[in-house]
Order: C-alpha cells, then structure tokens, then sequence
C-alpha cells in the first residue's frame, strides 16, 4: 500500500463544486472515476478542502491510497489526464508517509479574486469577475481588504453555521497586482491565510465591493469584525473570480 499526493488544476464553471455528490458532476467525483479506471479498482480521494461550485484551482491538492507502487510517475499522470475532462488536469504526483492527509496535513491556502471593469471580455468569464461600467473606489476597495489582515473573528464573513476554531482565522497577508486598479485591466488580490470558511473570501471581497460603491463603510466593516453578535454579510462575489493557487505543507 502507497500514499499518494496530487495536485490539481481545474475549472469550475461546469461543476458543483469540489466534493462528490449523488445528483450532481463535481470535481471529486470526475477524479475518483479517472482513478479507478487506472488503478482498476474503486478509488477514493481525501481532498485539502472543498471548493464551492464555480469555484477555479491551480494548486488543489488531493491524497489517495494504491495497492501498488506507482514506479513512473509521468507516465501515470499522462494515463490520469487522458481519462480526466478537458478542464480538469494532473499537475503533480509523489509518493508521502502512510499518515500524511491532503486535508489534516495542510498548514495554509492561497487564493487569488481576479475582477475586471469597463468594456466586457468574454474570454475572460471562465476565471475573471465582470462588474460592468460603473463609478468604483479602488483605494475604498484596498482599504476595506487590509483591515481582514492578522487574526480576526471572522464569523459575519461566513455562512458556516459552527466552527470548532471559533471563526477566528489568521489571514497572513492581501497583496495586489501591478495592474491592480488599471480600468479594463484584470485586477487580481491574493490571499493567504492558515484556512478559509465557506464563502470567507467571496463575502471579504463582496464587502468590499460595497465600501468602493459607497453602499458600506470603513467603519461598518470593523464593526462586522468586532462585534459579538453575529449577522452573516448576504453579499458575495461571484464564484468564477475565485482560484485556490496554493495548498501550504510544512
């Protein structure tokens, strides 16, 4: 028996996000079907975490166990990305201790949100948000994403119903692109952080979005950050603007 780590890159537009279900195609569940065609057995995957439906990734992560030892490892990713859809690919394959979890052994992710406005560009709309033409303050927008900087209760910025840490999440650092602010540029903000809830990013950045409309302020949003009664931000960013980059291992 062999412990695997995989990485991989997809686009989500046409899946209901990341983990397997009965009724829907999902990411997990195109991977667990390629896999066990190759291994000739049924295969299951552990993945770092679960990403929402229209949600994109260059560097998700997966483990899984084989019965037998993989000896060239270019040649299996080949055989797995011939049997995988044309939007979902194998990146990356090695061999890890029999404990290590794609999930359990992860320490941090990075995600990017890339959103553009101005003139539309459909070439852009499997992994770029479109905002349209409209009066918007990139500096407002800067301003809102670095008071999510260090370790907050993160509870307003969630939909998850309970979290055994809390809410509390250490975000690391916001960064911005060189054409971040540009008009018909794609700007695009990256995010890393020791793990994210369900929607944290899309409501942080929908949050946002509304300080640059002038529909929030600064000082609405450290309230949402400070307070101890919890009311759930209804505004997210859609999906497509979304791509895990990175799972962090020690």
């Amino acid at each position: 028996m062999s412990n695997y780590l995989a990485t991989l890159s997809f686009l989500g537009g046409a899946y209901k996000g990341f983990e397997r279900q009965k009724k829907y195609k999902t990411i997990q569940g195109e991977v667990e079907r390629a896999l066990s065609s190759l291994l000739g057995e049924p295969s299951f995957i552990h993945g770092a975490g679960r990403t929402d439906a229209g949600v994109n990734a260059k560097g998700q992560t997966f483990s899984f166990i084989s019965k037998r030892n993989i000896q060239d490892i270019d040649s299996f990713i080949y055989a797995f990305n011939r049997l995988l859809p044309s939007d979902i690919a194998v990146t990356s394959l090695k061999e890890v201790p029999s404990n290590f979890d794609a999930r359990h052994s992860c320490m941090g992710k990075v995600y990017s949100y890339a959103f553009y406005l101005g003139k539309k560009d459909p070439y852009l709309s499997f992994t770029t948000a479109y905002f349209g033409e409209r009066n918007f303050d990139y500096e407002a927008l800067k301003k809102t994403l670095l008071l999510f900087v260090g370790e907050h209760n993160f509870r307003d910025f969630t939909t998850k119903a309970e979290d055994k840490d809390s809410f509390i999440r250490n975000v690391t650092s916001i960064t911005f692109n060189k054409d971040y602010a540009i008009k018909d540029k794609v700007s695009v903000i990256t995010f890393k952080s020791n793990g994210f809830m369900t929607y944290q990013i899309r409501i942080m950045m929908g949050s946002a979005f509304k300080v640059a409309l002038g529909q929030m302020s600064l000082e609405d949003i450290k309230i949402h950050l400070a307070t101890n009664s919890r009311h759930i931000i209804s505004y997210k960013t859609p999906a497509n603007g979304l791509t895990l980059e990175e799972v962090i291992y020690g």
